[in-house]
This record gives C-alpha cells, structure tokens and sequence, in this order.
C-alpha cells in the first residue's frame, strides 16, 4: 500500500490544494492541530470510557487499552451509554471551531461554509469484536452538497497495527457508485470492482492528524489489530449556498446516532456554549434519496 502525499506544504496555496484535490480526492496534513489541544480532548473522551469501564482494569486512561468484556462494536445495546456521554462532552464538538479546520474548508471550497453538527467520534474496539468500516463513499450517507468534506481526525497515534483510515486515490473520479449492504458502521459498501481504480493509500497516523476527503472518495478502515480503543473524529463541512439534506419527520443535523442517543438539549445540558453545534439561518434542504438506490445522478462537482 503506498503512503499518503502530505500536503502541508501547500496548505496556503489554494490553486495547488484544490489542484491536488481534484487529482487523488483527499489532502493530507499531519500534525496540524497542536498536540496539546488534542490531548485534552483525548484526555476528556478517555475519562467518559475510563468511567463507562470501556478501558481495561488497572491501567492508565490515556493508554486506552480496551476492556476485554465491556468494549464492544459501535451500534451495540451496550454502545450507547458510553456514547452518549462521549456526544455530551463539549470539547469534543468544539474540534469543529479550530480556526485550521475552519481556514483549510474554506480555502478549498471557495465560499463561506459551515460545519454539519453530527460530529462523529469513533471508538473503535480490536478486531474481531468490532468489524472495521467497510470501503465506501459518503456521498450516499450524507447526500445534500457533493463538495462536502469530511475531516478524519485521529485522537491519538495511531500506528500500523490499529489500522487508520485508507482511502482510494483518484476513485472520487468515478461518480456515485453502486452499494451493496455490508457488516460494519455505516452498513454498505461500494462497488468499486472492475473499476480500474486501484490506489489504496493509509500511513502511520499521528494523533492531530488531518486527512480531508470529498463525499465521492472512498474510504474504509483497516482492522484494529492492537490491544487499544482506536479514538479519531469526523467532522463534514460545506458551502453555506449549497443544499443539506434531510430525512422527513427529523430535524436537520441531529446528533450522530440520534435517537438512541438524546437530543441536543439533552447532551448540552451544563455547557457554557453551543456555538460548536448550531446550524447557520437560511440553509437551503432537500429531501434524503434511498441511500441503496441502484441509480444515483452524479452531481456536478468542482474536484471532478
């Protein structure tokens, strides 16, 4: 497997970044939050898992070594009371206000954006207890703007051996692909065979790490082979003037995994501010598609 192309050095020159996004589909910039930023937030999450006894007996929170019987594959019955106390920190949303998220979307988008305020976190048990996500794109998922970008952060380092992210290089070309249902946290998988596309490409991540994709790149997790909880963000922004999708009879942008987890007033009960998770006036919604449609239009995108 090849190694991510680090775009730090391009990371003020917008021609050259989108120039670079329109050729693999993904950017990559290691260690761009401060490492002491993360730590706190690591520092947050793992005392709600040291307390939920998602971490092994007599070790140290921060090592995040995984209880053998109460750390379990995400979307179990036992998940989500950990979760949700892990959506109910606040420092844990408010990675979405860092001002290098915030500049790097607006750079490559080109317009005022937003963040989506379902920020994802992933506590990803070792493998074989918790099936590794599934290569696929977001499109699908998430519909509304083609152009949003998902930023997949690792929470702590994360080497070889518990796996990271992978993403496909160049597959972003190939427009909105057939899905078939699949084990593992979002439940499909594309159908990338006899595509011609072949470039798989993960690293050795550092935690702050920052590797940005678009909605048509696929992605997938490689399998946690490591005695630790593997614990990385998602966080999705797009262009205010392009639309957000919805499904009928929710609000938009409701917490990930919403209802089995509460509500926002719910899980920001005792916050001093929620700024990190408000939705901006005047976004134009569409409707959610079947996301297991056989035939999705590609839209129009400006890294294709």
């Amino acid at each position: 497997m090849k190694q991510l192309i680090d775009s730090s050095d391009i990371a003020d020159d917008v021609a050259a970044l989108r120039e670079r996004m329109s050729e693999d589909g993904y950017l990559y910039f290691p260690r761009l939050l401060p490492g002491d930023y993360v730590t706190g937030v690591r520092a947050d999450i793992a005392a709600v898992l040291h307390d939920s006894r998602w971490l092994a007996s007599g070790t140290e929170p921060h090592e995040l070594r995984a209880s053998d019987d109460r750390a379990v594959e995400e979307g179990k019955s036992t998940f989500f009371g950990m979760y949700s106390a892990v959506q109910a920190t606040q420092s844990f949303h408010e990675l979405s206000e860092r001002e290098e998220l915030r500049g790097l979307a607006q750079r490559l988008l080109g317009d005022e954006v937003f963040c989506h305020p379902m920020h994802i976190a992933r506590i990803t048990a070792p493998t074989p207890r918790a099936t590794p996500t599934p290569a696929h794109q977001d499109y699908r998922l998430i519909q509304g703007a083609v152009d949003t970008l998902t930023m997949w952060i690792p929470l702590a380092d994360c080497p070889s051996d518990a796996g990271g992210l992978e993403v496909l290089a160049g597959s972003h070309k190939l427009g909105v692909l057939g899905v078939s249902r699949a084990e593992g946290p979002g439940g499909v998988t594309a159908q990338v065979a006899g595509s011609g596309v072949d470039d798989w490409r993960s690293t050795h991540f550092g935690q702050g790490d920052v590797l940005m994709f678009t909605s048509l790149t696929v992605h997938g997790a490689r399998p946690n082979l490591s005695d630790r909880l593997r614990l990385s963000a998602d966080i999705r922004w797009q262009a205010r003037s392009e639309p957000a999708a919805f499904i009928d009879g929710y609000e938009p942008f409701r917490p990930h995994f919403h209802p089995d987890v509460p509500d926002w007033p719910t899980l920001t009960r005792g916050w001093t501010s929620t700024t990190s998770i408000e939705i901006p006036e005047g976004l134009n919604y569409v409707r959610k598609f079947d996301s297991m449609s056989e035939h999705v239009p590609t839209p129009p995108s400006r890294f294709r």
